[in-house]
């Protein structure tokens, strides 16, 4: 039984190696198999491109995360490129300000009568009612306590403290500094005091009958010896009048660029032998002064 099935499956696949040798020749001779190889083709093309699909999403899967990646890596050195240009041009921008200023500060300078230096901002005191600043001036390049400090435009302080290196202002902003003016339009005297950061300066003790008016100019009087006569302080800004109240409220509009200004100017003014006994006896020279017998 077994030797018969073992027969018939030789001879079957005798007959089936003859008939497909057969047909090759018959096909590499006579080219008869072209029409049935040309529709098989046609039937199994849609199989084809199913079975590539896969593999064509892949690639472009592939391609599209390659280029997402490229993509996302050149928008982030662009931004870098064009932050650092705007640093560059921020630099620029602060350079061209700051040698404007320097120029302002030089034909400024022509109208100083002491001797003066200049000097840079290098920090400002933030503390809660003190308007201070430290310049890059000390004690080394002449530096001394009472000098003021005048930017292009009028005063903003006087020198409070020195180190050999730095020197600290006081602002004429701070709620502790007190100048005498003198109204450039009229001559009216009173004293100005300083309201605090960001607030307008304040004339103080003016009576309704004074002669003062919103857009004058007030100058430094020259009273009390710490700032020297003729330094513009502020503009009258707003004048407010209280019934039942002596006093009229006065907002001043500081003329110096006191939140603004980084190169500044160190003025030292030479006083009379008189005038430095007056101001040792109204106590206004600091102790170190006194003692040394330095002039301001």
């Amino acid at each position: 039984m077994l030797f018969r099935r073992a027969a018939g499956f030789g001879w079957r696949t005798l007959s089936l190696s003859i008939l497909m040798i057969g047909l090759m020749f018959a096909d590499l001779h006579y080219r008869y198999l072209n029409t049935v190889r040309n529709v098989l083709s046609v039937a199994l093309t849609p199989l084809q491109y199913a079975l590539s699909a896969p593999i064509d999403a892949l690639e472009w899967l592939q391609v599209s995360a390659a280029t997402q990646h490229q993509l996302s890596t050149e928008n982030t050195q662009l931004k870098q490129q064009v932050l650092l240009m705007q640093v560059k041009l921020q630099q620029l921008i602060n350079m061209q300000e700051e040698n404007s200023q320097l120029r302002a500060l030089l034909k400024s300078s022509e109208r100083i009568t002491g001797q003066f230096q200049e000097a840079k901002l290098l920090a400002i005191n933030l503390e809660v009612n003190s308007d201070e600043m430290i310049l890059d001036k000390g004690a080394e390049q002449g530096v001394t306590v009472g000098q003021i400090v005048i930017d292009v435009s009028g005063i903003m302080g006087q020198v409070i403290s020195v180190t050999p290196f730095t020197s600290r202002v006081l602002l004429i902003s701070d709620p502790r500094s007190g100048i005498p003016v003198q109204d450039d339009r009229s001559g009216f005297q009173a004293m100005i005091l300083g309201m605090g950061t960001e607030r307008p300066l304040s004339l103080i003790h003016v009576s309704e009958t004074a002669d003062v008016k919103v857009g004058d100019l007030l100058l430094t009087s020259g009273l009390g010896m710490r700032y020297p006569e003729g330094y513009p302080v502020g503009v009258v800004e707003e004048i407010e009048k209280t019934s039942g109240e002596p006093f009229m409220d006065i907002k001043v509009r500081a003329s110096a660029q006191l939140s603004q200004s980084r190169r500044v100017l160190l003025v030292r003014h030479d006083f009379s032998v008189e005038q430095r006994k007056r101001m040792i006896e109204a106590g206004l020279l600091p102790y170190a002064e006194k003692s040394s017998g330095a002039k301001l």
